[in-house]
């Protein structure tokens, strides 16, 4: 029952930080709208975590995490305490120069990001100002991340996990702190550029102390090139690759999103913020869950042991997943409406951010997939597979959006997104049996069919519950969240129900899907 418990640990934490990123764009909806400010805020706050995914997320916790983990048990904490130290060297000799450069050539840089940005534009050249301003959260955030790592190896997930929500709580802070001062929106920007900036430093403070009260030192090291950074740089580069190409994706899409008209791609970034609320709590959890446990097992070579982690990750991942996608595309308009419509927030964009939000919901069981199947190759020590896929999958998001978005527009520019994903959890499923043997049980089919079966009746459901409860006339914020809750619970005992009963009726005995054994 580890998977499950360490899945919710995480899951609670990055749902916590999940739902008070999503309070930050509900704000930032309210007072800025979606236009020039909200559009600069966010490509230079996306840059900043762009690189910060590329750098120090999944490619590093990767190659990182097992190597560390075996060093500490094996070598003992004096030995870990060296590694640990050599890498934090090896990222500050790397993240400060590279952040300096890019500082330096920012415009070059942003007009190859944001090519339909005119140069001469104030979007553009506040976009510069904000985003160099924003950049060095990147030293930061990755060391930050190194700590976390070092967390979760020894078990302690809640921190890493609610940790990031700084982020959202310094900048949420920054526009309130405009609107109650009636402070312009350009100066609201800038206060939120240096607070996010801010927001960094707190996060290092803070995993610094917890990592020192957990008797690790780190230390600047020069002489920090050894065998096992060696080892860990090594296995790090494929990763780093594969999720610079996976990183391209959202490039591609902010590219094309900057010849549309301005506010699209703050409200891209809304749509995707919904789509966030399960993807980032189901797929950081079980990755971050599944990954140690999977390392442990494949590396004794128990595969039925990790085949039934395996099972238990998947069977968890899509009853949750499925739900979700359901309950998305059936209230694409009305998350919308309850959400962000409001303040400087009008209709139009309520219409562009709702066709997004169904576009992004198509693919979000793939994206979950994708982590945790990711997360088996890392496991067998496989970080070059993921980075093929990967760089497959970015082919085949630009060939979509040039066929697609010039007939579905912010449809299309979300569902090749949503494409592309399925297309890397198809490759990932298929190869995945080279890594260890894949044979599900047939339990695990019947809760499989189980599922897709309520979702489907779930989505049905939702839309004649819609016509019947919901009204565009409805003046009151209160009746319009209380309704919306309604009809979200609502689809989530259809859901449950539906899929208990079909395997009641199949005959499974472990048909009793509020019990833990039910998924194991």
């Amino acid at each position: 029952m580890s998977i499950i418990k360490n899945t919710f640990t995480v899951g609670a934490f990055t749902l916590l930080s999940r739902i008070i990123g999503f309070i930050r764009e509900c704000v930032m909806a309210f007072c800025l709208g979606a236009g020039l400010y909200s559009d600069a805020i966010l490509v230079a706050i996306r840059i900043s975590n762009t690189f910060r995914r590329i750098f120090a997320e999944g490619a590093f916790n990767a190659s990182f995490l097992p190597r560390f983990s075996g060093i500490l048990n094996k070598e003992g904490k004096d030995e870990a305490n060296i590694v640990l130290s050599n890498i934090f060297s090896i990222l500050l000799l790397i993240l400060v120069p590279f952040s300096i450069i890019i500082i330096a050539i920012f415009p070059s840089f942003l007009q190859l990001l944001v090519s339909g940005f005119d140069t001469l534009s104030e979007k553009f050249k506040l976009t510069v100002t904000l985003g160099r301003i924003c950049f060095p959260y990147i030293i930061f955030i990755s060391l930050a991340s190194l700590f976390s790592g070092v967390l979760n190896t020894i078990g302690k997930f809640a921190l890493p996990a609610v940790i990031y929500s700084m982020l959202s709580i310094f900048t949420t802070s920054g526009l309130l702190l405009g609107y109650f001062f009636d402070l312009s929106n350009h100066t609201t920007a800038h206060i939120v550029a240096y607070l996010v900036i801010l927001s960094g430093i707190v996060q290092f403070c803070l995993l610094f102390v917890s990592i020192s009260r957990s008797g690790f030192r780190v230390s600047f090291r020069f002489h920090c090139w050894t065998c096992h950074v060696k080892g860990i740089i090594k296995n790090m580069i494929p990763g780093i690759i594969g999720a610079g190409v996976w990183q391209l994706n959202l490039f591609i899409d902010t590219s094309i999103s900057s010849y549309l008209p301005t506010g699209t791609i703050t409200c891209l970034n809304l749509a995707d913020r919904l789509n966030q609320l399960p993807l980032g709590t189901l797929g950081i959890a079980l990755s971050t869950a599944l990954l140690p446990a999977l390392s442990n097992t494949i590396a004794q070579k128990e595969y039925g042991k990790a085949m039934l982690e395996l099972e238990e990750g998947l069977l968890l991942a899509l009853f949750l997943t499925l739900f979700a996608t359901s309950a998305l595309l059936a209230l694409d308009e009305l998350s919308v409406i309850v959400a962000f419509q409001r303040g400087m927030f009008g209709e139009e964009q309520v219409r562009i951010t709702a066709s997004a939000v169904a576009g992004f919901a198509l693919g979000l069981p793939a994206y979950v997939l994708t982590k945790v199947f990711s997360s088996l190759y890392f496991a067998a020590g496989d970080t070059k597979f993921p980075v093929i896929f990967g760089i497959f999958s970015v082919i085949l998001n630009a060939l979509f959006l040039i066929i697609l978005v010039p007939f579905l527009k912010y449809f299309g520019l979300a569902m090749c997104t949503s494409l592309s994903a399925i297309s890397n959890a198809v490759m990932l499923i298929y190869f995945s049996s080279r890594k260890m043997p894949i044979t599900f049980s047939t339990t695990f089919w019947y809760k499989l069919v189980a599922l897709c079966s309520a979702s489907v009746i779930t989505y049905c459901s939702l839309r004649q519950l819609i016509t019947i409860f919901w009204s565009a006339s409805f003046q009151s914020e209160i009746a319009k969240v209380l309704i919306y809750l309604s009809l979200l619970l609502g689809a989530a005992f259809v859901f449950f129900t539906t899929a208990v009963l079909i395997l009641y009726f199949t005959k499974q005995p472990q048909w009793k899907l509020w019990k833990k054994n039910a998924w194991t």
